[in-house]
Parts: structure tokens; C-alpha cells; sequence
């Protein structure tokens, strides 16, 4: 039997297992984190420090390989940073079969701006409009733009 290049899950099963991915992380680190399975839109994960002054609510996106995530430009808008953000996003790589999964976190604010800023830039190459679908709100998200923010979990602030 050779050896698998890639988890050969479907894009359900990823999305749940960098979840898993990051609660496991969140945990092995000394918070208190579960997957949040209620109707809150954006929130996959609520954590909180040990004595539970601090809690923080986690959007995970992974991918399994290739150099982007997806999202959409739906509620990204030019923001400063909030030093009391407690909202965050976690992109989770998990790699081929063989590898660990590599993590970046970011603040919900910079990544909203990110976001924003990077689509009007593209819009502005492009006329004002989107290149191939006018109606289209997806939006990838280049590893590259977020090497900054690789293994940064200390910016959570639930960790002693």
C-alpha cells in the first residue's frame, strides 16, 4: 500500500477536523476550548482561560493543502485594531497524511481589513468590477498574506 499524499476527507470532514485541530491545540496549551455547535454564525470554538475571566470566540477555515483558503468579502470592512478583540479567526493547514497542521491566528478586526483592503485593490485593477463574476462574493486567502500571524496563539490572551 503506498502512502497517502493528502487526508482524502471530504471538504465537510476537513472543515471539522481543524476545528478538532484547534481545540486540541487550545487545550494542550492550558485553555479551556470546545467546538461550539449552536446557531451562531462565525463562531466554531469558545475558549477561555483557566479562571475564566477571558473568553475568546474562533472562526476556523483549513485547507488541506494548496496555497489559499476561502472565504467571502461578506462583512470585511476597513477597521483599526481593537485591543480588547475577543474574536479571532484560525487557519489551519493540515498538510499531506504525513505532516502535522500548521496554525496562524489572527484578530477578527485585521482580517476583516485584510480582506477589504486586498478586494478593493483587486477592484481597482480591474475596473471597478470583478474580472470574471460581478456577483461573486468569495475571496481567497494567500498563506503568504498571513505569514505575520504563523503560531501566533499568545494574541488569544488565555494562555498563563
Amino acid at each position: 500500500m503506498s502512502p497517502k499524499s493528502s487526508r482524502g476527507a471530504s471538504n465537510q470532514q476537513v472543515g471539522r477536523a481543524g476545528e478538532y485541530f484547534v481545540v486540541a491545540e487550545l487545550n494542550k496549551r492550558g485553555a479551556f476550548a470546545v467546538p461550539f455547535a449552536g446557531n451562531m454564525p462565525k463562531i466554531d470554538i469558545i475558549a477561555c482561560n483557566r479562571d475564566e475571566s477571558r473568553s475568546v470566540y474562533i472562526q476556523v477555515k483549513t485547507k488541506r493543502g494548496g496555497r489559499s483558503w476561502h472565504s467571502s468579502i461578506v462583512g470585511s470592512q476597513s477597521m483599526s485594531p481593537k485591543p480588547d478583540e475577543t474574536n479571532f479567526w484560525v487557519f489551519v493547514d493540515l498538510g499531506s497524511f504525513h505532516e502535522h497542521p500548521r496554525f496562524w491566528i489572527t484578530p477578527d478586526w485585521w482580517i476583516k481589513d485584510d480582506i477589504y483592503r486586498t478586494h478593493q485593490a483587486y477592484l481597482e485593477r480591474h475596473g471597478g468590477r470583478r474580472a470574471n463574476n460581478p456577483d461573486s462574493t468569495h475571496h481567497a486567502i494567500d498563506e503568504k498574506r498571513l505569514s505575520a500571524w504563523q503560531g501566533r496563539w499568545e494574541i488569544l490572551g488565555i494562555f498563563e
